[in-house]
């Protein structure tokens, strides 16, 4: 295990119960995630992206254990615990999380802080509950720790007085995060923390969430559907389907040169600023899968201009295309060439 780790998932589910009739039986189960395996390295942003409904955010919060994994293990590798010395926090409840003090070194910014952000509470007490649920201080330093949380996200004391709803969305953005890093945490899942947010001030909160991260040697989730986002803040990005990832890469080799034809199809559909260029959109067919009842073999096969018989019999296992590279399809050797033959890319 590299001393640089910080989180290590080992075949993550996570399933959801579908309940029904009279009794309120379980008649079905949507496979969210089915089977994750990554590794998440201290200091990095590992990007997460795929499309609406593939598990990404169910990743983010099995992560940090706001849902329970149904399968699976989660290491944590913490500072405290010396190198190499990981704890599986799968099967932690709360209590055991927070005696062992990692509740609070794993934080979440939602992607919507309107909703995340309680309307009847004052900023200063929002910002200091996870403080005081961790660890406590006393008045003049819950207030003085609360003033520099604020002046860290671009904010004043003067902000301290007021609620959620007389700020503007990048304002209560900026709240979240501060509420975020309250707990000196170690990771931090971001889930489309710029999606609601203006072109503008997108911007603002990427600069900012790339500051704190240096200034306080964070580590990212960063899960999101804007491609350039990932391009721009991530140093690895990993691509989801119906709950399996489908390929891992460092963010300019996967923009440079994908493997997996669902990277190039979600590639091919970023936006180029010039007239003179033609674009080669590749658009798949069909419909995302339920997950309620995903296809056999490979998940992607369904929608794939390439699937053979294999790719419908055989589910593909991640394997090492090229150094820190993983694809877990069959034909990934040929697929930049059938791209390149078929859409002229």
């Amino acid at each position: 295990m590299p001393a640089d780790m910080i989180l290590q998932l080992k075949g993550l589910k996570k399933h959801y119960p579908i309940l029904g009739g009279v009794l309120r039986k379980q008649i079905n189960t949507v496979k969210a995630l089915d089977g994750i395996d990554l590794d998440i390295y201290r200091g990095e942003c590992l990007g997460l992206v795929g499309e609406s409904g593939c598990g990404k955010t169910t990743t983010g919060k099995a992560v940090i254990r706001l849902h329970d994994p149904s399968e699976g293990s989660i290491f944590y590798y913490g500072k405290e615990h010396g190198a190499g010395r990981g704890v599986d926090i799968t099967g932690l409840g709360r209590r055991a999380l927070k005696k062992l003090g990692i509740r609070g070194k794993l934080q979440m910014v939602f992607q919507d802080p309107t909703t995340s952000l309680n309307p009847r509470m004052l900023i200063k007490n929002i910002i200091a509950e996870p403080i005081r649920a961790q660890n406590g201080l006393g008045a003049r330093q819950m207030e003085k720790r609360v003033a520099e949380l604020l002046y860290m996200v671009g904010l004043t004391k003067d902000h301290l007085l007021r609620y959620p709803h007389e700020f503007s969305g990048g304002q209560r953005q900026r709240i979240a995060v501060a509420r975020a890093i309250a707990t000196d945490p170690d990771f931090i899942v971001l889930d489309e923390p710029t999606s609601a947010l203006d072109v503008s001030v997108q911007a603002q909160i990427l600069n900012l969430l790339k500051s704190l991260q240096d200034s306080l040697q964070l580590t990212y989730l960063f899960v999101t559907h804007h491609l350039l986002v990932v391009k721009y803040v991530s140093n690895r990005t990993a691509v989801m389907y119906l709950g399996k990832i489908v390929e891992l890469a460092p963010t300019a080799d996967l923009f440079a040169s994908p493997f997996h034809p669902y990277t190039h199809a979600l590639l091919s559909g970023i936006p180029i600023p010039d007239v003179d260029h033609k674009p080669h959109r590749i658009v798949l067919a069909g419909d995302v899968p339920s997950p309620m009842n995903p296809p056999s073999g490979c998940r992607f096969h369904t929608r794939c201009p390439f699937a053979q018989e294999v790719c419908r019999r055989q589910e593909p296992v991640a394997a090492e295309a090229a150094p820190g590279r993983l694809v877990a399809c069959h034909r990934w050797q040929d697929v930049p060439r059938l791209v390149r033959e078929r859409f002229g890319k």
